[in-house]
Parts: C-alpha cells; sequence; structure tokens
C-alpha cells in the first residue's frame, strides 16, 4: 500500500547556482522517507544499504510542495525493499496549485541491525504491522536465499 511518508515545502537554500533543488536534497528526503517506512514495520535499527533505479525526470523548484510517498515492495530474511516516489505540486503565477506530479522515484533497500549484526524482520515486527507486511516478512525468513541475508 502506498502511503505518505513526508511532505514540504522547497525553500531558497535547497536551491543549486541553477535554480533548481539539489539532487542530493531529494535524495536525503526520500532516505528519510524511507526509514519511517522500515520504522513503521520493525522494532529494530536499519541501515540503507542501496539505492536503485533513481529518476530525476523533472525539476524542482524554489516554492513547489513535495509529497514523498512509499511502498513496500519486498522483505527478505532481513532486507526491505522500498518504492520510493517524490512528487510535487507548484505554485503558479495566479496562487494556484498544480496536479502532483511525480519527479523523482527510486528503490531503496534497507538491512535490519542491532548492533552490528543482521537481524531477521520477522523477529522484530511491530505488533501493529499490516497483514500484508507480517505475510511478506514470513515469507521472508523462510526464503532460499537467508543464508545471504537478502
Amino acid at each position: 500500500m502506498r502511503t505518505l511518508s513526508v511532505k514540504g515545502r522547497v525553500y531558497p537554500t535547497d536551491l543549486n547556482h541553477n535554480g533548481g533543488v539539489f539532487g542530493g536534497w531529494i535524495m536525503g528526503k526520500m532516505d528519510k522517507a524511507a526509514s519511517i517506512a522500515v520504522d513503521e514495520i520493525i522494532k529494530t535499527g536499519a541501515v540503507t544499504v542501496s539505492v536503485t533505479d533513481l529518476h530525476f525526470k523533472y525539476p524542482v523548484h524554489n516554492g513547489d510542495i513535495f509529497y514523498i510517498y512509499t511502498e513496500i515492495m519486498h522483505i527478505g530474511f532481513s532486507s526491505i525493499l522500498i518504492d520510493v516516489d517524490f512528487k510535487i505540486r507548484s505554485i503558479d503565477e495566479e496562487n494556484q496549485l498544480s496536479e502532483l506530479k511525480s519527479v523523482v522515484d527510486a528503490k531503496f533497500k534497507f538491512v535490519a541491525v542491532e548492533g552490528k549484526k543482521t537481524v531477521a524482520i520477522c523477529d522484530h515486527l511491530r505488533p501493529d504491522a499490516t497483514e500484508d507486511v507480517i505475510a511478506m516478512a514470513y515469507i521472508g525468513k523462510h526464503s532460499k536465499n537467508k543464508t545471504l541475508k537478502s
């Protein structure tokens, strides 16, 4: 299920020398949104281990309102793969909001950890985790690749 994880506004301090938002700033916001999605699933720590399929489709400008949506795509033995979609609404000269538009998307992979050790996701699920998340976690725990800490 796609969930709104972070919402905010772009300010002048977020801009690069060309008037657009720094790509790293956007990635940082997306990573925070993904980490919130992870925190809503497990009760232990987690670290970002990879970002793939990162696509910058349109520029983001000062004053844009951003919405970052997350969706859990896969849960492995100790990993969670999250689809992250960064969308914006711009305000025109007449103070009208534009339609919501996807401008950046990526897949973030997190690994559950306690200290320096990876741990099984299903052993650290929050009691209020959704049924689909619980099902994915138990499938991930019993997957063939568990020795690889998928």
